[in-house]
C-alpha cells in the first residue's frame, strides 16, 4: 500500500514539475492568430462548458415569447453582440475574425442553445475568451430581452434586424 501512495504522488509531483515547466518557460503560445491544439482545446471548452452547466442548473427561465422582449432585446443585441456573434444580413467583422476561440455566431444557432445557458454566460461572461460579464453593467431583465433575441434570431430578416433602432 505504500508504493502505491508513493507512486500517487510522485506522479502527482511530477505532473506538477511539468506543468510549472510549461507555465514558465513560455512555450504555450499565448496568441490568438494560433487556434489551441488537440488536448489544451478539449481541455479549455470542457472546462468552460462543464462550469457553464453546473452554474446555470438552478436559473429560472421567463417567458421568452413576449415580443416587446424579442424587439428589446434585439435593440440590446445589436448594441452588444452582433459585432462577435453576428447577425442577419451581416458579414463577419473584423472584430470576429481576430478572436479566439471563435465566437458562436448566435445568429444561426443560438436558437439551438440552452436559455438558462445564455443567460448565464450573457451575465458573467468568459474568462480568456472576449466574452464580458454584461452582469456588471444590465440587469437581469435587460439580459434576459438578450436570450430573448437571441432564441429568435434565426427567423428574423435583414429588415426586420435593421428596423430595430438602438436604444441608449
Amino acid at each position: 500500500m505504500k508504493k502505491i501512495i508513493l507512486s500517487i504522488v510522485f506522479t502527482l509531483v511530477g505532473l506538477a514539475v511539468i506543468g510549472l515547466i510549461i507555465i514558465l518557460t513560455g512555450v504555450y503560445n499565448v496568441s490568438a492568430m494560433e487556434p489551441d491544439a488537440g488536448i489544451i482545446h478539449w481541455v479549455l471548452e470542457t472546462t468552460s462548458d462543464r462550469s457553464v452547466d453546473v452554474r446555470s442548473d438552478d436559473i429560472k427561465v421567463p417567458d421568452l415569447e413576449n415580443p416587446g422582449m424579442i424587439n428589446a432585446g434585439i435593440s440590446r443585441y445589436k448594441e452588444l453582440c452582433a459585432q462577435c456573434h453576428h447577425a442577419p444580413g451581416m458579414n463577419e467583422t473584423d472584430l470576429a475574425k481576430g478572436l479566439n476561440p471563435d465566437p458562436p455566431n448566435l445568429y444561426k444557432w443560438g436558437y439551438r442553445m440552452n436559455p438558462a445557458h445564455l443567460f448565464w454566460v450573457t451575465k458573467n461572461g468568459i474568462k480568456m475568451t472576449g466574452m464580458p460579464a454584461w452582469g456588471k453593467t444590465h440587469s437581469d431583465d435587460e439580459i434576459w430581452t438578450i436570450v430573448a433575441a437571441v432564441k429568435k434570431l434565426n427567423n428574423v430578416t435583414p429588415a426586420e434586424y435593421d428596423s430595430v433602432k438602438v436604444d441608449k
